[in-house]
């Protein structure tokens, strides 16, 4: 009996004790803040706790996602990306280097890659009370339109090495970007009207517009006879080939002819052909106005894509090709399954569509004609991202969902703008004033001032806390916002990443601090150090000294 009472007393204390160990598993942690849910479960009520870091990328000014961001403490990393949630419409990361072995009061290194850049910003780990700790990097905008020629109408653009070439009703002419020096040329033929440019893979120009097709080897203009009856409105050139694609057409029928040597005629279509793009894989895509847009075919027919399929709109006005994919700009209008209008996106490993409008940035609308609505022109800029040409500035696609504006805010005349140009680190666009020209490697808007409030106390004693509390002014013309501030220690670098902290004695260093803030706006234009000086006294060490008796034996 005793043996079995024994049994079952270490029967019950097991089951107790694998009771309490099941208790303190399932024990309730506190929970992370709504930006760092995927970072935890982390004891956050832990004094050393690093807290999860999460924030914004602003490229171009807006925060976009799919940046790869990494942070690292004590030569160890954590990556992530930024992305969207239902519960945050923008963009954001969040990580935390608990895993890494960083605490409360550690330096870590975030780091974000996007598009060719790279930005990193050091800042001590000072997690509040939710566990976070927001951190915005910005890439360094780029990018100042200004005024380069000034009146005549352009309705199309094409860039050979260092020269322009810009085309409209009044002829066409030649800029060089250096120089600065423009050539008027004469076309064959009487009727003197530019609407289509490119360039061979030869280096020479073509025109086409109501004079016919002219080409240009350097020297002078040669006409050729084409086979096509109606007004000429597109060219193409083929990058492999160097095939020269030609595209027109009026009313309800357009036409497409292609020039190896001589020209052949290839596809006749519902609608005037608008625009011409040529994709990776050497296909054909001709944008007709009213008819969709038609992709050439392996064996020389096509295939015709409309509203129906997902393109944005039957009335299609540019097109551009690169990084695998197909752009098309359109003309908006009501129909019987609703509005269309804006950029259609067509991606050449899945075969599917995808169209940008408003909701994306883009100032089209086909619900108020009143408002900027026809997307003009299209090209493949830096990073091989779609620039749009739209009847309020200029568009680019700053992520896989958002599309950023150079408006005149950034030097860009008014009005919309019908040619575009953005290749070999030049960007030209047509508007109605004349030719405005971006130079990317200016820094749009003036630099940010930092400015300090407020610093006590000015001597910071043991037990005590040093307050902290500044901002930052941004003249800029558009209402340019502060999105980062960093308070730093000349002896004990970064301290803090808000605009008001609180920080303990024991973070620092015994001496003469000089405290500093920089701030940072949203082009990513950090302002000059502005500082302060801080005492901090060392506490008061008593050493007593240590006697050692010795004892003699006995």
């Amino acid at each position: 009996m005793r043996r079995m009472a024994i049994s079952i007393g270490l029967a019950v204390g097991l089951l107790l004790a694998l009771a309490l160990s099941l208790h303190v598993w399932a024990a309730p942690v506190a929970p992370l803040g709504r930006h760092c849910g995927s970072a935890g479960p982390l004891p956050l009520s832990a004094p050393d706790f690093c807290g999860c870091t999460w924030g914004e990328v602003l490229f171009r000014g807006q925060p976009v996602s799919g940046v790869a961001i990494t942070l690292t403490y004590d030569n160890g990393a954590v990556a992530g990306a930024t992305r969207r949630t239902a519960l945050e419409p923008e963009p954001y990361f969040d990580l935390t280097a608990h895993d890494l072995g960083a605490r409360r009061g550690d330096v870590v290194t975030l780091t974000a890659q996007f598009a060719g850049g790279t930005v990193s910003r050091s800042f001590r780990a000072w997690p509040g009370a939710d566990g976070e700790q927001r951190i915005v990097l910005a890439f360094p905008e780029r990018g100042v339109w200004s005024p380069w020629v000034t009146g005549g109408y352009t309705r199309a653009l094409a860039l050979a090495g260092d020269v322009v070439w810009a085309g409209g009703p009044g002829g066409v002419i030649s800029i060089g970007l250096t120089s600065g020096i423009s050539v008027a040329h004469t076309l064959p033929g009487a009727d003197q009207s530019v609407r289509a440019l490119a360039v061979g893979t030869d280096g020479h120009v073509w025109a086409a517009g109501g004079g016919g097709v002219a080409e240009f080897d350097g020297g002078a203009w040669h006409a050729h006879a084409v086979p096509l009856a109606h007004t000429l409105r597109a060219l193409a050139v083929e990058p492999d080939s160097g095939a020269v694609w030609l595209g027109g057409g009026d009313g309800v029928a357009g036409e497409v002819a292609v020039f190896t040597g001589t020209w052949t005629t290839a596809g006749s279509f519902g609608g005037p052909v608008t625009a011409l793009a040529v994709d990776e894989e050497g296909r054909v895509w001709a944008g007709t106005w009213g008819d969709g847009v038609h992709r050439q075919d392996w064996g020389g027919g096509w295939t015709r894509h409309r509203a129906v399929d997902g393109l944005a709109s039957d009335n299609v006005l540019a097109a551009a090709a690169g990084n695998g994919e197909v752009w098309f700009g359109t003309a908006p209008y009501l129909s019987g399954l609703g509005p269309r209008g804006g950029v259609a996106r067509y991606d050449l490993a899945t075969g599917t569509w995808r169209t940008y409008t408003t909701a994306h940035g883009l100032p089209v609308d086909a619900m108020l004609p009143q408002s900027p609505a026809s997307v003009y022109a299209l090209t493949m800029g830096e990073e091989s991202a779609p620039w749009a040409g739209t009847a309020d500035g200029v568009r680019f696609l700053a992520d896989g969902d958002w599309w950023g504006a150079y408006t005149t805010t950034h030097g860009l005349r008014p009005g919309a703008i019908h040619a575009l140009v953005a290749e070999n680190e030049a960007a030209v666009a047509a508007a109605p004033a004349g030719l405005d020209r971006m130079d990317l490697a200016a820094t749009p808007g003036a630099r940010p001032v930092a400015q300090i409030d407020a610093v006590s106390p000015l001597t910071l004693t043991s037990g005590t806390t040093l307050t902290l509390s500044g901002g930052g002014v941004d003249g800029d013309e558009g209402g340019d916002r502060i999105v980062a501030w960093d308070w730093s220690s000349s002896l004990d670098g970064p301290v803090c990443t808000s605009a008001t902290c609180a920080l303990p004695y024991d973070l620092f260093t015994s001496g003469v601090h000089s405290i500093g803030l920089q701030v940072q706006d949203d082009e990513g234009v950090w302002s000059a150090r502005l500082t302060t000086m801080v005492r901090v006294e060392g506490s008061l060490r008593v050493y007593l000294p240590l006697v050692v008796r010795n004892v003699g034996t006995r």
